[in-house]
């Protein structure tokens, strides 16, 4: 769902990267943005994702969609291209900050898409999947002990379940938002307090666009916590 003139925006911006959120167990309205994107939006559009989707079995056949490695070259040299380019901003660190009893979004320390955008002159499009968190129910120890083994492995290491006790997600309905691009203006060598003032308009944008269209969707009573 667009909001306001995004649509319109999103269609005549130079390429952009879109910046979604949160990943959950699976960020599922980020990936179904790949093909929703390249047929209603009519934009070159692939999904960033983590090398080492390509070796998971069934998940890899994802990248039939239109994905690239998550790294910042392979980014690049797409934007170059005239793609637009999707990543989830929080990552696998992102699985394990939020909850069904809980929407968060682990943001608030994560600088390093800022910065690419500030060194690569491309605008940035907020993107917050409503319902997502409420696919699954997960499980992962209070030590941060699974967690610091997703990140050094880069895979995600955790108890998930839904439906039946199965992987079969829960009814529910997720709703991806979309807010307009925001410009960033091009510095190969940004200062900290360029990345800040650049992470910050991030931040509130995805807050501004959960508070905005929260009431609409059912979710009047969720406060988002960007941590």
């Amino acid at each position: 769902m667009w909001s306001g003139d995004a649509f319109d925006k999103a269609q005549t911006s130079p390429p952009w990267v879109g910046a979604a959120g949160p990943h959950s167990v699976m960020p599922f309205g980020s990936v179904l943005s790949i093909p929703g994107i390249n047929t209603w939006v009519f934009r070159k559009f692939k999904g960033g994702t983590a090398s080492v989707l390509t070796r998971v079995p069934l998940l890899r056949y994802l990248c039939l969609w239109g994905t690239i490695d998550v790294a910042g070259k392979s980014i690049t040299a797409a934007l170059k291209q005239g793609y637009c380019v999707g990543v989830v901003c929080d990552g696998i660190a992102g699985i394990f900050k939020g909850t069904r009893k809980h929407e968060a979004f682990y943001l608030k320390s994560r600088k390093s898409l800022a910065k690419f955008c500030i060194r690569n002159g491309c605008p940035f499009v907020p993107a917050y999947s409503v319902g997502n968190s409420q696919a699954f129910c997960s499980w992962f120890d209070s030590f941060g002990v699974l967690e610091y083994m997703s990140r050094k492995t880069q895979a995600s290491l955790f108890l998930y379940w839904g439906r039946f006790l199965l992987p079969i997600p829960f009814r529910t309905n997720v709703t991806l938002l979309f807010g307009e691009p925001i410009a960033v203006e091009k510095n190969e060598y940004p200062t900290q307090e360029e990345i800040d003032m650049v992470h910050q308009k991030m931040l509130d944008a995805f807050q501004s666009l959960f508070d905005t269209h929260k009431h609409a969707l059912g979710w009047s009573d969720v406060e988002l916590k960007i941590i």
